[in-house]
């Protein structure tokens, strides 16, 4: 990832955790957490991409996703 893809990819991961493991929640929308670190869905799209070949979250059933372990310990950094 580069530099400004990294800031945007630990945003997209910390509003992540703040949604799903603070509030006990499996999966979560993709899109409702792009939009509220000011993305489209676009960028949504390729942040998840870039996040999930880094293996920090995971893809499943349409567009909801979810932290893996390492996404977990990446967000609490």
């Amino acid at each position: 990832m580069s530099n400004e893809s990294e800031k945007i990819g630990d945003k997209f991961l910390q509003k992540l955790y703040e949604k799903t493991v603070n509030n006990e929640v499996e999966n979560i929308d993709r899109y409702e957490i792009g939009k509220e670190v000011g993305l489209l869905n676009d960028q949504t799209d390729h942040i998840v991409n870039e996040l999930t070949s880094d293996g920090y979250v995971k893809k499943i059933d349409g567009t909801k996703i979810y932290l893996t372990d390492d996404g977990i310990k990446r967000a609490k950094i």
